[in-house]
C-alpha cells in the first residue's frame, strides 16, 4: 500500500468568520521518484475549522487508490476530533453531540468521514510542518 503524506495549511487560525483560503499537499515516493502534489481552495465567508476539513476533504479525494495516509494538521481542534473517533460517533448519534446539539460542519465532517473511509489513515498535529512555509506561500500568492 503507498503512503502518502499529506500537510495542511490555512490563511488563518483563529476563530473568525471571513473569506478564507487553505492549501494541502500530497507527497509520496513511486517508482519513477518523488512526487508531489498541492491542492488550493477558497470559501467566503468560512471559519478557520471549516478550512482545514475542506483542505483535508480535497486531498483526500485526489487520491485514486487504496493508500496510508498520515495527514499533518495544525488545526489542534480538527485533529482531536478525528484522533478521539468523534465524527464516527456523531455519524452514529445521527449527528448529534452528547449534549443533543447538533455537530457544526456537519456536511463537511460526513464528506471526510466518506473519504477517509476509503483508506489507512493517521492524523497528526504540529504548529509548524516542514511544508507550512511553503504551503503559506501558495495561499498568498507567492513565488515557490
Amino acid at each position: 500500500m503507498k503512503t502518502v503524506r499529506i500537510y495542511i495549511e490555512t490563511s488563518f487560525r483563529r476563530p473568525a468568520v471571513r473569506d478564507g483560503k487553505y492549501a494541502s499537499a500530497l507527497v509520496f515516493t513511486s517508482t519513477d521518484g518523488d512526487h508531489e502534489l498541492i491542492v488550493t481552495g477558497t470559501e467566503y465567508g468560512t471559519t478557520y475549522n471549516r478550512l482545514t476539513l475542506l483542505g483535508a476533504v480535497a486531498a483526500l479525494k485526489r487520491l485514486n487508490q487504496r493508500c496510508h495516509v498520515i495527514m499533518t494538521l495544525d488545526n489542534y481542534y480538527v485533529t482531536n476530533m478525528i484522533t478521539q473517533e468523534n465524527p464516527e460517533k456523531w455519524r452514529r448519534s445521527e449527528w448529534k453531540k452528547a449534549a443533543g446539539t447538533q455537530v457544526q460542519n456537519k456536511d463537511l465532517w460526513e464528506m471526510f468521514l466518506a473519504e477517509k473511509d476509503k483508506h489507512d489513515l493517521v492524523v497528526e498535529y504540529s504548529s509548524c510542518s516542514e511544508y507550512s512555509g511553503k504551503l503559506q506561500a501558495v495561499i498568498h500568492g507567492e513565488e515557490i
